[in-house]
């Protein structure tokens, strides 16, 4: 008996050393292949190797991107940026949250302001737009004097959009109270709610500045960068954890997308072209946009510009109470992106001399502070 009770003993121990050891290979394995189980920042490779870079990809694309892959700068890099469809905002910033998804470029700078005031631990490290077309529009016949008139009306847009909000609080006026804010559930909405007289003012974002200029029964009143210049369309944000695990992804990424806005400096049109075939969109659609003055494209993380939006924020109300707790320049990376472009520089500066000078002197404009 005594023999039996030690063999059965034996079999268990080596029983349960075997399930460790084919755990503990379980997770080599994992690791070696990349996988990440809910935000585990750890770099995604795919069969050879190559670093991937999960992007949230919206249907009007993203022209850099589409530029770096096709001249070929992601590869130098060693990195392939991998497209995330997503529908909504709330898809992007749950993606981030639960490791699907590493970066997003294309959701404003309210949207991701807001998320870290809830607690969401981000880090806005680039930019995509910088200021995109952005028209407050009404009725062909509505009087328009500047955005004072916005006051008093039934404006469909919201409050949080502070590039109209902010410049309204400098004027000395309290845009929640004294604008009646019409909602709607997409922006297209918007559009119906100004035609059909529920609405007095809209804005809508970039994507849709062709339909309001083509429509003959409206007009742009004006856009959102005459109102406030330089107001930060769409910053580049991941998960401060992602950030600070991959610098060196981070820094691939930046690269590339520089060297393609140095390139859609000097070939406006092929990129126009690039992006028609990658989206599936009209020419004239994208030309809406792309080939208006009021697109500015730039990496540029502009600190400057995402401290005024916070401000803004804060005093209309529109953070979470604890946001008064938090640093915002503590979820700014600026440094990431001012190497990536010195390296830049370094080693194709020569073939672009303007572009460069005038990225650093964007920079040390709006990052030293």
């Amino acid at each position: 008996m005594r023999n039996h009770r030690e063999s059965e003993k034996r079999k268990k121990t080596l029983i349960r050393l075997i399930a460790i050891m084919m755990a503990f290979t379980l997770v080599m394995l994992m690791t070696a292949c990349g996988v990440s189980s809910g935000g585990d920042p750890a770099e995604t490779k795919d069969p050879e190797g190559v670093t991937v870079v999960k992007l949230a990809f919206y249907p009007h694309g993203h022209v850099l991107n589409v530029i770096a892959e096709d001249q070929g700068y992601l590869e130098e890099e060693g990195i392939k940026v991998q497209y995330v469809k997503v529908d909504t905002d709330e898809d992007v910033f749950k993606g981030i949250k639960n490791g699907t998804i590493d970066i997003a470029s294309n959701s404003g700078t309210n949207l991701p302001l807001e998320r870290i005031a809830a607690g969401q631990d981000l880090t806005i490290f680039g930019g995509y737009l910088l200021t995109g077309c952005m028209p407050v529009f009404a009725k062909e016949d509505t009087e328009w004097k500047g955005i004072e008139s916005l006051i008093g009306k039934k404006v469909a847009f919201e409050p949080n959009l502070y590039c109209i909000t902010g410049p309204l609080l400098d004027k000395g006026y309290d845009p929640l109270r004294q604008i009646n804010w019409y909602e709607t559930g997409t922006q297209e909405e918007r559009i119906q709610a100004v035609k059909e007289g529920k609405a007095d003012y809209a804005l809508v974002g970039t994507q849709l500045n062709n339909v309001i200029n083509t429509d003959p029964e409206l007009k742009v009143c004006t856009y959102a960068s005459d109102v406030l210049p330089e107001y930060s369309c769409c910053r580049v944000v991941a998960s401060t954890e992602w950030v600070n695990e991959n610098p060196d992804t981070v820094k691939a990424l930046l690269r590339a997308w520089i060297r393609a806005l140095s390139y859609y400096d000097s070939h406006h049109d092929e990129a126009v072209t690039l992006l028609v075939k990658e989206t599936g969109q009209t020419e004239e659609s994208i030309r809406a946009y792309l080939d208006n003055p009021h697109c500015d494209i730039n990496v540029d993380p502009m600190k400057s510009a995402v401290d005024r939006a916070w401000k803004y924020m804060g005093e209309l109300g529109l953070l979470s109470a604890s946001a008064s707790k938090i640093d915002i320049d503590e979820h700014i990376n600026t440094v990431l992106y001012k190497e990536a472009l010195d390296e830049c520089q370094d080693k194709y500066g020569n073939d672009n001399s303007k572009f460069y000078e005038r990225m650093q002197g964007q920079y040390a404009r709006n990052n030293m502070n």
